[in-house]
């Protein structure tokens, strides 16, 4: 299970292996990099929809086999590429890949969903994959005698076949040694539940319009303030649209990325991602034992105010990022474990994606250091003392500030408007009949 969180996550964070551009043409690498947040949004699309029929079918073995047969996908996308390069782009594998990414995650969690443990677990797979997402090699890892160090071969083959191949096969023990079959008199039905789906397009979609409108020809720094609004509104329409307080996951998801965005600065090197791991954990733990979803967003305020007090013309400090990036990975840990609901497959899933996707916070970090915004005169540096750099560099801050801001007033109004989660019997079978009434089936007398 998490091995598989590891997996997905890694096919939805992570463009096809690099060894695969070998020979590549330019444009085709760049048009690769240009469509990965559109890949990831439709392996979000695939990992809900398989969320929503494995929960219809009311089998975990059902769920186990979904994740692998999009295991069995990964694993003959990446065994067979030479074949598929020939006549396939790299943008169409990569869809492949993330597609089957998303397959497998949505698989395995909707397997586990009814264990808070696993699902934990889950979470801190999930957190690992986005933190060897982001690993960098340097050049003598990369080439030459050391090329062929454990650390620049995973970033050169992620994935690599020999985390696929051992975990498709756990995959199928699990489907038949832990999965429980359908139970006979239930009725397996086609119809997906919509409403996580439509949740799905919409943050999904925001997100890849609004970061693509920010990384355009042109843009100035000024079109980050409706994108930010924009991200908040939608994740609040998100969240309304998951049942109870489900949607939590998805603000707190948000807040999180958005400060992330603003502190991640740097690529990670690989003595880092032990100390990130066990960081994380301690945040899960934390979570398990004070869950507060606002405490999170508040956390994911601090980082944005962070990042505003640490912005420097020149680049970031080492002692900065290193605790920016420990800080942050004890955040995301906290969050994604305060805000698990109960039965929270979709909500987790959700979480994960957004913490996958690109944000605007990331568009506006890439604009900066790629073409450069299309600066007002009035931020223009006479003398060239630096001042606009450092205006610039903050813009990020400021708009996971916005974000991050906007996502604790969005859980107080959801809070608002839903009432608390049903904890004893008496609650919980009221609710249950409530939701009967909604569908149309009498209360029992």
């Amino acid at each position: 299970m998490f091995l598989s969180a590891v997996m997905g996550c890694l096919a939805l964070s992570t463009p096809i292996s690099l060894a695969w551009a070998e020979g590549a043409a330019s444009l085709e690498m760049e048009l690769l990099m240009h469509s990965l947040p559109r890949a990831t949004a439709v392996g979000g699309m695939a990992a809900i929809i398989t969320v929503g029929f494995a929960t219809t079918t009311g089998s975990t073995r059902i769920a186990w086999l979904i994740a692998f047969g999009g295991s069995l996908i990964l694993l003959a996308n990446h065994l067979l590429w030479l074949g598929f390069s020939g006549f396939a782009p790299l943008t169409t594998l990569n869809y492949v890949d993330c597609m089957a990414g998303g397959i497998v995650l949505g698989g395995v969690l909707s397997a586990i969903q009814h264990h808070r443990a696993l699902m934990l677990l889950a979470a801190l797979g999930g957190m690992g994959a986005i933190m060897l997402s982001d690993l960098s090699v340097s050049d003598a890892e990369f080439a030459g005698t050391a090329g062929d160090s454990p650390l620049g071969w995973f970033v050169t083959e992620s994935l690599p076949v020999v985390l696929i191949a051992p975990t498709a096969a756990l995959i199928v023990w699990c489907a038949f040694a832990r999965g429980r079959p359908r139970p006979e008199e239930s009725v397996l039905s086609v119809e997906l539940p919509l409403r996580p789906i439509l949740a799905m397009l919409i943050i999904t979609g925001s997100r890849v319009v609004g970061s693509s409108w920010l990384i355009r020809d042109g843009s100035t720094p000024h079109d980050a303030l409706p994108v930010a609004l924009l991200v908040v509104v939608v994740a609040l329409l998100g969240a309304l649209l998951l049942p109870q307080r489900e949607g939590e996951m998805v603000l707190v998801a948000v807040a999180v990325a958005a400060a992330g965005g603003a502190v991640f600065l740097v690529p990670l090197t690989g003595w880092m991602v032990p100390m990130l791991l066990a960081a994380g954990g301690a945040g899960i733990v934390l979570g398990v034992y004070r869950p507060m979803p606002l405490a999170a967003i508040l956390g994911a305020v601090g980082l944005a105010v962070f990042a505003l007090l640490t912005v420097d013309a020149n680049g970031p400090s080492a002692p900065a990022t290193v605790s920016g990036c420990l800080v942050l990975t004890l955040l995301v840990g906290y969050a994604l474990a305060s805000a698990l609901p109960r039965d929270g497959a979709t909500a987790m899933t959700l979480g994960l994606l957004v913490l996958c996707l690109p944000g605007p916070t990331v568009a506006v970090r890439a604009r900066i250091y790629g073409v450069g915004f299309a600066l007002p005169r009035r931020w223009e540096a006479p003398g060239g003392d630096g001042t606009s750099d450092v205006l610039l560099f903050a813009l990020t801050g400021v708009v996971a500030l916005i974000i991050a801001v906007g996502c604790a007033l969005s859980i107080l109004v959801l809070r608002r408007i839903r009432p608390p989660a049903p904890t004893t019997a008496g609650e919980v079978q009221a609710a249950v009949a409530e939701q009967g009434e909604d569908r149309g089936i009498p209360r029992p007398r």
